[in-house]
Formats: structure tokens, C-alpha cells, sequence
């Protein structure tokens, strides 16, 4: 049967419609990704800015008009919303009108669900030989470290640090970049998160890793299981951050708006990698929308 997941993060409204049989995806059929950078601005307001509200709207509409042609009923679509919606104080305000607008059921869910569902959606859609493997997931709001039990399937360990690509565009804006990273490092325990394997999710490291492949069109199938080593994600990274904007955008088109947190999220990608003792990135372009589309819902326990 068909199912339709839409992932509402911190910086992209994530589309994916496919066929299911149980908890196996058999063939995508829609995969579609719109930056949105719901999470502008968030730390210092407090709330969703109107243009990131408004592009968000047009892209579940956008969304809409596809589901509506694949004959799927809105309240079956399984629709997730994260750290920016669990922040915003007009999270609830706004996901009413849209609600109004579409008749979609918007689901904002825990940091935990957001552990469990993305590991669920790279386990199941991964070949992976090990009996445990540790996931980072850099969205534009928090990033999430997740330890695994590949089988059975299980989680050992989560957590959900408060950093994530957009909020370090804005904190490289303001010039407080690496006072907040070291706060929030000195904050958190992270030894058990250290791996020299690390596997990365989320459209930051999945779109570095096309860069660093010198892609000019994302292809999630020439991207998926890429592996990278620290040290020339470190390379490419220093050379990036000397990069203008407009040329990082001429160079890579597949980027849009992303080309806005890039640098931010590369910067998090080397915070990160170095505090892990990491020696490998390995690039998966699965995550959370398979995990809610391959589990058919959202347990409602992980619902605000």
C-alpha cells in the first residue's frame, strides 16, 4: 500500500511517498526536499519568522498537491515536527492553520522519537556489518547522537544537543560561534557517543557529502553509503569556509537555499567530529521520514 511521511525540521520540509508491504518499503515513488529555515532566528526571538512560516506553508501545500494526486487521504499522512517546533512559542499556533488549510495531522514529537524513528529508518534501510553503530543527525535546530543495537533493534543511548546548522549560521553571524559550541560541549557527557565510525544523517552531511563528491546534481543513490575520511572533511571544510557564498552556490546549484547553512553545518560536522575522536563519516541519505513511513505512524506516547 502507499504511505506519505513529511519531516518538519529546523531548516527543510522533507516529502517522502512510497509503497509499503508491513515494515518493508518496496519502491519509492515521491522524495522531495524544500528548505524552509523554519529555525531562523528562533534563539533570539523565540518564535518562527514570518517568511519561514510562509515558506513552510507553500511547501506543505506544494506537498499536498502531490499526495492529493497519488489518492492519499490526509489524515493518513504521517507528518513529524522537531526541535524548532518543540522551541517555537507560536509552534502551536501555526501548525493549527495549517492544520485548517490542509486537514493534515501534525505530530510534534520528543528528541527521543526523533532518535528512534531515524535509526529506524537507516537500520532498516542500510546493510550494515556490526553489531552496534553510533548515528549523528545535524538538523538545522539540535543535533542528535544515537548509539544502536543493530538486532535486535534497539536504542542503547541518545541525546539532543542544542545546536544544529541554522542556529550556527546564526551564531557565526553574530560572532559567538565558538563560545556557544564550547558552552554546550562542557554541557554534555558525549564519551559514550565516541566512535571512529560515524555514521551521518540529515541533509547537512548528506549534502557535504555530495560537495566533497563534487556533485552538481544531488543523487541520493551516489551519495548514500559514501564514506569520508576527518581529515578530508576537514580539508574541504577549511576551503569552503574561504568560499563566497555566490560561488559555493555557482559551484553546487543542488544546494538553493541550503547554501545559506552549509558553512554553519560543516563548521558542527568538525565540533563534532574531533569531540567523537572520529576517523570516518559514513553518509546515509535515509532518516527519520522512512522510520515514521516504515512504522506506518508515530506512537503517541512521543507526541507533545
Amino acid at each position: 500500500m502507499k504511505r506519505a511521511s513529511i519531516d518538519i525540521g529546523s531548516n527543510t520540509v522533507l516529502l517522502l511517498i512510497a509503497d509499503c508491504d508491513g515494515d518493508k518499503l518496496i519502491k519509492e515513488l515521491e522524495n522531495e526536499s524544500r528548505v524552509t529555515s523554519l529555525g531562523k532566528g528562533l534563539d533570539k526571538n523565540g518564535v518562527f519568522a514570518t517568511r519561514s512560516m510562509q515558506d513552510t506553508k507553500e511547501a506543505i501545500l506544494e506537498y499536498k498537491a502531490i499526495i492529493d494526486r497519488h489518492d492519499i487521504l490526509a489524515k493518513d499522512v504521517i507528518i513529524t515536527a522537531t526541535e524548532a517546533a518543540r522551541v517555537a512559542k507560536n509552534s502551536n499556533e501555526f501548525f493549527d492553520e495549517l492544520t485548517r488549510v490542509t486537514g493534515f495531522h501534525f505530530k510534534i514529537i520528543s528528541g527521543e522519537a526523533e532518535a528512534y524513528y531515524t535509526s529506524l529508518g537507516v537500520v532498516k534501510g542500510s546493510e550494515l556489518n556490526t553489531s552496534q553503530v553510533t548515528i549523528m543527525d545535524i538538523g538545522g535546530a539540535s543535533t542528535e547522537l544515537i548509539n544502536i543495537q543493530l538486532s535486535p533493534f534497539r536504542i542503547l543511548s541518545t541525546v539532543s544537543l542544542p545546536m544544529g546548522s541554522v542556529r550556527c549560521t546564526d551564531w557565526l553571524g553574530d560572532g559567538i560561534f565558538e563560545k556557544k559550541a564550547k558552552e554546550i560541549l562542557n554541557n554534555y557527557s558525549l564519551e559514550q557517543y565516541q566512535t571512529e565510525h560515524l555514521l551521518c544523517v540529515a541533509g547537512s552531511m548528506t549534502s557535504l557529502g555530495a560537495m566533497i563528491k563534487g556533485l552538481k546534481e544531488f543523487d541520493p543513490a551516489g551519495v548514500n553509503g559514501v564514506k569520508i575520511s576527518f581529515d578530508d572533511f576537514l580539508k574541504f571544510s577549511k576551503k569552503i569556509k574561504m568560499t563566497p557564498v555566490d560561488k559555493i552556490a555557482e559551484k553546487f546549484p543542488f544546494l538553493g537555499k541550503r547554501v545559506h547553512s552549509i558553512i554553519g553545518g560543516a563548521m558542527l560536522g568538525e565540533v563534532l567530529g574531533s569531540a567523537l575522536n572520529v576517523r570516518t563519516f559514513e553518509i546515509s541519505t535515509l532518516g527519520l521520514r522512512y522510520g515514521t513511513l516504515i512504522s506506518g505512524g508515530v506512537d503517541e506516547r512521543f507526541c507533545r
